[in-house]
């Protein structure tokens, strides 16, 4: 797939001195695409934290079936760890191959973001649910093979960083768009530095697709799309960023109130990447 890359110059978080590019999408979601010296160091510290959690674990067994790069591992020799339960009642911990992972993958679900019920939100994120998808081996097939009667898969979600990764992720794809003078309120800088903790009044899920068009399954590994919201009354026009990953499976959408257009900004016909 052809590279994408666009040159900034500045840090898009504190406006200091480019010193680092930035993946719109983390490499480790196969993103290709970068903003050229759009971090410095200090900013691409606190950004970069908010990876670990959901790619190195929660997302790590669909990253290595899906062969997704990584810089670090290599998914075709390690195991993968399994706490099973066998028919005969012992437990047990499976060492799998990369060919025999479930690939289960969590992804949380939540509400609309609380900018649009702001007067029933406090802080943090309210969570409504999980959908868990497998990406690799049918589960059947598995307990058929190693007479398996029970299996386990533990999950750890650390704070709000699957949230806040995937905000900075909308934020760059903003200004790879519409470009970095575009706009004239940015809300959720606070958030991606983490000086707030109210991830859930930017970020949440439209499973109806009531403030921007659904995505659906589409044949690529992630979708990102910007759309523009008007209240009655209001001349704002508010950015909405929606994304989905693994983008040909069952995965949930996700979206994103970025901030306001500048007044005199002519929007272009462009408003959206394929990853």
């Amino acid at each position: 797939m052809q590279r994408i890359n666009f040159h900034i110059n500045k840090c898009i978080y504190c406006g200091g001195e480019g010193e680092t590019d930035e993946h719109i999408i983390p490499f480790a979601l196969g993103g290709t695409a970068k903003l050229f010296k759009a971090s410095c160091e200090k900013c691409r510290n606190i950004t970069s934290k908010y990876e670990r959690n959901p790619l190195r674990n929660n997302w790590v067994e669909a990253r290595a079936v899906l062969d997704y790069p990584s810089r670090k591992r290599d998914f075709g020799d390690e195991k993968f760890l399994l706490s099973v339960t066998f028919k005969n009642g012992e437990d047990g911990i499976l060492e799998l191959p990369k060919n025999k992972v479930l690939g289960l993958t969590p992804f949380l679900l939540y509400p609309l973001p609380a900018f649009f019920a702001p007067n029933n939100y406090n802080h943090g994120i309210l969570v409504t649910g999980q959908l868990v998808i497998s990406f690799g081996m049918d589960i059947k097939a598995l307990t058929r093979e190693y007479g398996l009667s029970a299996i386990r898969h533990d999950v750890f979600y650390k704070c709000n960083d699957t949230e806040i990764m995937i905000i900075r992720i909308a934020y760059c794809a903003l200004i790879a768009l519409l470009g970095v003078n575009s706009l004239d309120q940015c809300f959720v800088l606070p958030t991606i530095m983490g000086e707030k903790d109210d991830a859930g009044f930017w970020f949440g899920c439209d499973p109806e697709g009531k403030i921007t068009p659904l995505i659906g399954k589409q044949n690529s590994k992630n979708v990102i799309k910007l759309g523009v919201l008007q209240k009655p009354g209001d001349k704002n026009r508010y950015i909405v960023v929606r994304l989905k990953f693994f983008a040909s499976s069952d995965a949930p959408e996700y979206i994103v109130i970025i901030g306001t257009l500048k007044p005199d900004y002519i929007l272009q016909v462009h408003q959206s990447i394929i990853l």
